[in-house]
């Protein structure tokens, strides 16, 4: 059995009988993973604080012939993101972009973009980087990766470029539709050419470049209408973590 190493970020950890953790990593060589560390819940030697949800680590795993789970050998520690675990509002923030990463990727398929998309992100929330357009550059980035892209530029009917107008987003077809083609397509969220100008910036920018992206009040509300929506469509169920962002938003 081979020993593998790899920068991984902690995305779910479980308990397992009486000592073993089955934790699930996002890895940077080998996509989503999970694992079980033996003896993880009776020495706190050997895993110090390392299994833990937003950890950012270098692992050391062995693969397991007759198991789809690796064996957990080490995790070495790169940043803790401390900070998160100390803020509830920053939990629920890094939570959803956790879930996000567990629901939407198979396993095994690996994508560097993930991974520094994910990176990136969370170093984000530990700073202090806190607001809805960062949950919705992340997801709309996230789609773009994993081959779900949204075409908001030419309608999907017409096949026209929509440059003006109260445009429509088909959550079945994944692309924006014209003012003009709106009542032909059933089930059309509100999309504004100026919030699909947005969202097309957030595609496109250098991720060191998003922080100054700047979203109009009428952009976030239709992009919270339309990309989560779309995510859901995608994995076919809700995403927990969008009520918990929002209770403890209540709160």
């Amino acid at each position: 059995m081979p020993l593998h190493q790899t920068p991984a970020v902690v995305i779910g950890s479980i308990d397992y009988g009486e000592s073993d953790r089955i934790v699930t990593f996002y890895t940077s060589e080998f996509g989503k993973i999970r694992g079980i560390a033996k003896g993880a819940k009776r020495s706190k030697k050997r895993f110090p604080n390392r299994l833990e949800p937003f950890t950012h680590v270098k692992l050391s795993f062995f693969e397991k012939q007759i198991s789809s789970l690796v064996r957990v050998e080490s995790c070495d520690l790169i940043s803790p993101w401390a900070r998160i675990r100390e803020d509830l509002v920053k939990i629920a923030y890094a939570s959803h972009l956790l879930e996000l990463i567990r629901e939407m990727t198979a396993e095994r398929q690996k994508s560097p973009g993930v991974f520094e998309l994910l990176i990136h992100f969370l170093s984000l929330i530990e700073a202090g980087e806190i607001s809805e357009k960062l949950l919705r550059i992340f997801e709309i980035r996230l789609l773009s990766f994993l081959g779900y892209r949204p075409n908001l530029e030419r309608c999907a009917l017409c096949k026209q470029r929509v440059k003006e107008g109260s445009s429509g987003f088909s959550l079945r077809r994944g692309r924006i539709i014209c003012p003009e083609c709106r009542e032909k397509e059933g089930g059309v969220l509100p999309l504004s050419a100026g919030t699909a100008r947005t969202l097309s910036q957030a595609l496109n920018l250098d991720l060191d470049k998003l922080s100054h992206l700047a979203f109009s009040q009428k952009a976030l509300e239709e992009s919270r209408e339309i990309l989560p929506k779309f995510i859901s469509y995608q994995i076919n169920k809700d995403l927990k973590s969008l009520k918990f962002l929002e209770e403890i938003k209540k709160g």
